[in-house]
């Protein structure tokens, strides 16, 4: 295990070492014990898959990117994966002699392929076809947003600078004529 507060499937025995400073094992590990059980699941076989991740950045970024990964715990095989690409895709429902007459397996391969997934022992794990959002996107909109004053803020300056300008100008009486 690379570091005793980071689970095995994070690092498996045996996988490519990860080129980490410690600070980023401590930063990893913290990252990691602060998911939920079921993400935990969802880190696991993605771990267990050509889609693993392999820098820190990347564990960073997986809580705002759980979407990013579609995993199907009750589909464990291409018989499984070819019926519900056929549920999917067909508006009628299969009749049990429908069903004895169709092979899944073609339809699961299509759908693997469509998909771009891979079974793991979790289940099968595809991606949703969102886009990863990096936590450097993330920072700059949040520098962005520190820069920019809110509109409430604006305001709220609009008005002093008004009630400056007033208090500068002399008042003029309104009950006397203007020469």
């Amino acid at each position: 295990m690379a570091d005793k507060t980071i689970p095995d499937f994070v690092f498996p025995p045996g996988g490519e070492k990860p080129d980490m400073s410690r600070d980023d094992l401590a930063a990893v590990a913290e990252a990691v014990a602060a998911l939920s059980p079921e993400d935990r699941t969802l880190l696991a076989a993605v771990q267990a898959s050509p889609f693993r991740l392999t820098a820190a950045e990347q564990f960073l970024e997986f809580p705002d990117n759980i979407d990013f990964f579609v995993l199907e715990p009750q589909v464990k095989q291409m018989e499984d994966l070819g019926w519900r690409y056929l549920e999917q895709h067909l508006d009628l429902e299969l009749t049990p002699e429908l069903r004895a007459a169709i092979d899944p397996v073609p339809f699961g391969r299509q759908a693997m392929e469509e998909d771009r997934g891979c079974f793991t022992q979790y289940g099968y794990l595809s991606l949703s076809g969102d886009e990863w959002q990096h936590e450097q996107a993330a920072e700059h909109g949040r520098r962005e947003a520190e820069k920019k004053p809110s509109i409430r803020e604006r305001l709220e300056q609009s008005k002093k600078e008004c009630a400056g300008k007033d208090r500068a100008q002399p008042v003029k009486d309104k009950s006397a004529p203007e020469l």
